[in-house]
């Protein structure tokens, strides 16, 4: 006879959730070691088993590291976890390529406009080298591919907003492993370079709504060439 599960098996769930209220609230730093498994065990009157079990939820969500003999240390917290599972997702979702090109020009023609009004002139003169690496590479897929998705991850970074990478990066992961294995990639490379420079020129010259415009424009002609990619990957 099966029965419903108790609060006991919950327990190693609300130590975790305890352990990580207090980490963030403590405002602790890399490295920084938490209590031993025998001291968690008596201040929350559980068992190692329950300790040992909650450290596994800790570690799953990258906020700690377990090293024998350090016990459970504070992680380097950089999103890479997030984004890692977010890219799984889309792997596994049931959404259509369209769908996520969708994604990508709702969240990618605000962040034109936020980088637009707070770019670094380092920012700015990266940029401009990744046009001039599209340019370059219109012989090699690849190479072409590299400089488009470092020019949007620039445009990321330039909003100064640390959300949009950990959103962006697993979309630009997920479209790399499609254009890679698509033909039809790139399509009307003259377009997305000229695009890309009317990006640059607008967040140049610190125009949010210059940026918007050209950014909506590039990922809509994308959306428009969708089925050269996706027929390309079902012809394969």
């Amino acid at each position: 006879m099966h029965h419903a599960p108790g609060p006991r098996q919950r327990l190693p769930e609300t130590l975790a959730d305890s352990l990580q209220r207090e980490i963030l609230g403590a405002g602790l730093k890399l490295g920084d070691r938490l209590p031993t498994e025998t001291e968690l065990g008596e201040r929350f009157n559980v068992s190692r088993t329950v300790v040992r079990e909650a450290a596994r939820l800790l570690v799953q969500r990258g906020l700690v590291t377990v090293m024998p003999g350090r016990g459970m240390t504070v992680a380097q917290v950089d999103g890479r976890l997030i984004a890692e599972q977010y890219g799984l997702l889309l792997r596994l979702s049931e959404g259509t390529f369209e769908q996520l090109l969708e994604l990508r020009l709702v969240l990618e023609v605000e962040m034109a406009a936020l980088a637009a009004a707070r770019r670094s002139p380092d920012q700015l003169a990266a940029m401009r080298e990744r046009n001039r690496q599209l340019v370059a590479a219109r012989g090699s897929r690849e190479e072409f591919l590299t400089a488009d998705l470092a020019f949007h991850e620039l445009m990321a970074e330039a909003s100064h907003n640390p959300f949009f990478r950990l959103v962006i990066d697993p979309i630009n992961g997920f479209l790399r492993d499609t254009y890679s294995n698509s033909s039809g990639y790139p399509s009307e490379a003259h377009h997305t370079i000229e695009e890309h420079n009317q990006i640059a020129d607008a967040i140049a010259a610190g125009d949010p709504g210059g940026a918007r415009y050209a950014t909506e424009r590039h990922l809509r002609r994308v959306i428009a060439n969708r089925n050269k990619f996706v027929a390309s990957e079902d012809a394969n």
